[in-house]
């Protein structure tokens, strides 16, 4: 089966959140960690390849000492479900005694986020918290722990935009958009 043309995909697509909503979502986002870490150093961790934008709108708007890092972990490797968890690269920086941010793009049942985080707390880092742009609202079964820090909620449909990718394409975009129809 061949991916739909990217093209396509933009045209049968809707706008769940605009520019300017998103931008309120890293803005609420940067003040509520702000506020938890104060000074605190903390160690931004990005969940790549979808939250390279949310992380570094949210960077730039952090008050306190960060370093920052990735991790390469995936469920859905180009497709629009979820399967088996693949950890392609690890974190280069050592955790031990840090207090370690995780960044991810979206927050859909947890199994990616959770898996990191118990990676981040057997490499010793001192806490482990997690900020998402998306939470999907939907009644699966989800991980016991939620991401500590949500930018927005959204219904659950298939959604890109903001990091978030519909078939590897539209990553760019600053708004999020709702896959229809393909």
């Amino acid at each position: 089966m061949t991916d739909p043309d990217p093209r396509e995909v933009l045209k049968q697509s809707s706008i769940l959140a605009t520019r300017r909503q998103v931008e309120a979502a890293i803005d609420g986002m940067a003040e509520q960690i702000n506020a938890h870490y104060g000074d605190r150093e903390i160690v931004l961790l990005i969940v790549m390849t979808g939250a390279v934008m949310p992380a570094a709108w949210l960077a730039a708007k952090l008050n306190m000492p960060v370093q920052m890092d990735f991790v390469h972990a995936t469920r859905y490797a180009g497709q629009t479900e979820g399967g088996e968890i693949e950890f392609r690269v690890p974190p280069r920086l050592n955790l031990e005694a840090h207090d370690v941010l995780i960044v991810d793009d979206i927050y859909d049942i947890g199994l990616t986020l959770e898996m990191i985080e118990r990676y981040c707390e057997s490499r010793g880092a001192r806490t482990v918290n997690s900020a998402v742009l998306v939470r999907k609202i939907h009644d699966r079964e989800t991980t016991a722990k939620k991401p500590e820090f949500i930018g927005m909620e959204v219904e659950d449909k298939y959604i890109f935009g903001c990091g978030m990718d519909a078939y590897e394409h539209w990553r760019h975009l600053d708004e999020i958009r709702a896959l229809e129809g393909i």
